[in-house]
């Protein structure tokens, strides 16, 4: 039954990295992936990807590393890097000032 429910996971992870990939986190349905993306991972025990909160591109080396270049390059007109690095660290950025994403699998 566990076994189940993780590929199931699995599946649901791979369809929300794939919709995350072609909208970006700017649309509503790539904020929903990304909200996805964060519960699954956290459900299946994995460490968080780093992951660009404006964009969506998905850091593959070492963390954050390449952070500063990428946001200066691409999103430096949105917030300034030394304002955004901040809030990027510590997991409370959210694009265009929007509301924050929720874990979809915290009970209330």
């Amino acid at each position: 039954m566990i076994n189940e429910l993780k590929h199931e996971l699995e599946r649901i992870l791979s369809c929300a990295r794939k919709i995350l990939k072609s909208s970006g986190t700017a649309t509503e349905a790539g904020r929903a992936a990304l909200q996805i993306e964060r519960s699954a991972t956290k459900l299946l025990g994995r460490d968080a990807q780093c992951i660009c909160p404006e964009c969506g591109y998905r850091f593959r080396g070492n963390g954050w590393d390449g952070i500063d270049a990428h946001w200066r390059a691409k999103h430096e007109s949105v917030m300034t890097y030394s304002k955004a690095w901040p809030l990027i660290k510590a997991g409370v950025y959210r694009p265009s000032q929007r509301s924050p994403l929720d874990d979809l699998f915290t009970e209330e």
